[in-house]
């Protein structure tokens, strides 16, 4: 009977023993087929979980740590694997994304693009755009399904974040609408100033006509009265005040006219020979030129893109000007001398540091000016001595000033008390 119970006992533990044997057999097929990264044994009641580096641990490592959303899903849309970035998009725990439907995390209007995607992807890939909902706000995401059958019963998903391209996308959009309001805004604007400079122009031709022709009469009468009349000194004196007081009125109109027309002319750029240009001015200015017995010297002046006839009247006005205001005890001596700069060179708030310009110098010995004058003496009716001294509006340069800045460059002036002054004028090369 003992013998009977011991030889029952020996069966009993030799099963045991080939069932053990078994699933060891079974766990090393698993453990060589990659099926399995990590398992437990029991003894002496504890558990001991060991870990194996695979040939695939250093993917499954970079899966868990790169920088987008992880996700194994089961047919029922289930969440079976998440990586840590996934539900920290999501602003949520470990423990209540995983082994949670995805759909739960869906914001409602994407429930159908997802159901899509996810049916194409049972039988290969799909990708599109959803959103989703997060702890606190709606995440919208691009998400690629595969289906990893045979190898596991299982949907993958890669997670990508486009919060910041949807923020990029709006702010584009609102930059977009800002600049059609801009645009329209100066459309707008720019009308206006049409009608402005039509207005302009019909005061012009008005100014040119219905004012100039009541000084031309005041003018010619008062000279025909003292022609007619003998008058007393101081009657005379007072008819030729009233004659120069028209004069200069006039003169002032003729140049009010001007700094109009500088204004409003539409400029067509078409090369000029500058020199051309200075020898028409020249001749426009040959009767000053011999009372003053000035000489001019230039040569070698460039070819530029700009508008022929206000060239012509930059460099008359300036031409005119250092005529004008030159010393009696010496004759005029103009030079106009030319050459190409680099825009970074020139110290000046209007320099472009990008571009070439041409440095147009117009230097004299006539009376100058102090330094406090040098942005003064552009101003409109600004004159720097009495008009009993000198003729003219105050106007000239301020034409000059408005003549460049059309021909998208600048002027500057130095200049000192009885040595003389210097104009130099940069222009674009291109």
């Amino acid at each position: 009977m003992m013998e009977t119970q011991l030889e029952a006992n020996h069966l009993e533990r030799i099963e045991e023993l080939e069932n053990r044997l078994a699933d060891a057999e079974q766990l090393i097929e698993a453990i060589k087929a990659g099926e399995v990264d990590a398992f437990a044994l029991r003894s002496n009641n504890k558990s001991e979980v060991f870990t194996l580096q695979s040939g695939d641990y250093a993917y499954r490592v970079l899966v868990e740590n790169f920088n987008e959303g992880a996700l194994n899903i089961t047919e029922e849309g289930l969440i079976v694997y998440s990586n840590k970035y996934f539900h920290e998009l999501l602003g949520l725990p470990y423990e209540k994304v995983i082994g949670t439907s995805l759909r739960e995390f869906l914001h409602p209007e994407s429930i159908a693009t997802f159901n899509f995607l996810f049916s194409a992807a049972l039988n290969g890939q799909s990708k599109g755009e959803i959103n989703l909902m997060g702890a606190a706000n709606l995440v919208p995401v691009y998400i690629s399904l595969t289906s990893l059958y045979p190898q596991l019963p299982t949907i993958g998903a890669i997670v990508t974040d486009l919060t910041a391209k949807k923020e990029n996308e709006e702010i584009k959009i609102y930059l977009e609408e800002k600049v059609k309001e801009r645009t329209a805004e100066l459309q707008t604007k720019n009308i206006a100033l049409e009608n402005t400079n039509a207005e302009l122009a019909s005061f012009s031709y008005v100014a040119s006509h219905d004012l100039k022709e009541p000084l031309r009469k005041i003018q010619t009468y008062s000279g025909r009265i003292l022609e007619l009349e003998n008058f007393s000194g101081a009657t005379q004196d007072y008819f030729n005040r009233i004659i120069k007081s028209s004069e200069r009125m006039q003169n002032l109109i003729d140049s009010l006219l001007e700094f109009s027309r500088a204004n409003m002319s539409e400029l067509i750029f078409e090369p000029c020979d500058l020199n051309t240009i200075v020898e028409e001015s020249i001749s426009d200015l040959h009767l000053s030129i011999l009372k003053k017995q000035a000489t001019i010297e230039y040569n070698d002046l460039p070819t530029i893109q700009g508008g022929h006839i206000q060239l012509s009247q930059l460099f008359t006005n300036l031409l005119d000007n250092a005529i004008k205001y030159s010393r009696t005890e010496i004759k005029p001596l103009i030079k106009i001398t030319s050459s190409i700069v680099k825009g970074k060179k020139i110290e000046h708030s209007s320099a472009n540091h990008q571009k070439e310009y041409h440095e147009i110098k117009i230097a004299d010995n006539g009376i100058g000016f102090e330094k406090e004058y040098v942005t003064k003496i552009f101003e409109l009716f600004q004159r720097l001595h009495h008009k009993n001294e000198y003729s003219g509006t105050g106007i000239g340069l301020a034409i000059v000033k408005k003549i460049v800045g059309n021909h998208n460059g600048f002027i500057t002036a130095d200049g000192r008390s009885d040595i003389g002054s210097t104009f130099t004028i940069y222009l674009p090369t291109a």
